[in-house]
């Protein structure tokens, strides 16, 4: 018989520090958001740097989303896990 035990401070652990990692991204589209592409003077690429910043400010958007749901998805089996071992402790009291 073996142990498998996976503790709350491991799922609350990786569940912090996913949300963290996403949260870190808003700064992150705030600054691209910002960049100011008519300063690259000439039109043809102030337009490629404005697509570059668009298609990066998707991109980031989308990670932080997956990493949330990524949370979200830990949270959901350290409650399955905590349901487990409820349920392990009390056959082995019985």
């Amino acid at each position: 018989m073996s142990d498998l035990r996976i503790d709350d401070a491991t799922t609350s652990g990786a569940s912090a520090g996913l949300r963290a990692a996403a949260n870190r991204l808003s700064p992150v589209v705030r600054a691209v958001q910002a960049l100011d592409t008519e300063a690259a003077g000439v039109n043809a690429l102030a337009a490629e740097l404005n697509l570059g910043g668009q298609t990066v400010v998707v991109a980031l958007n989308g990670l932080g989303a997956e990493l949330m749901k990524f949370a979200s998805q830990v949270d959901a089996a350290a409650a399955d896990f905590a349901v487990t071992d409820q349920t392990l402790a009390a056959d082995a009291a019985a």
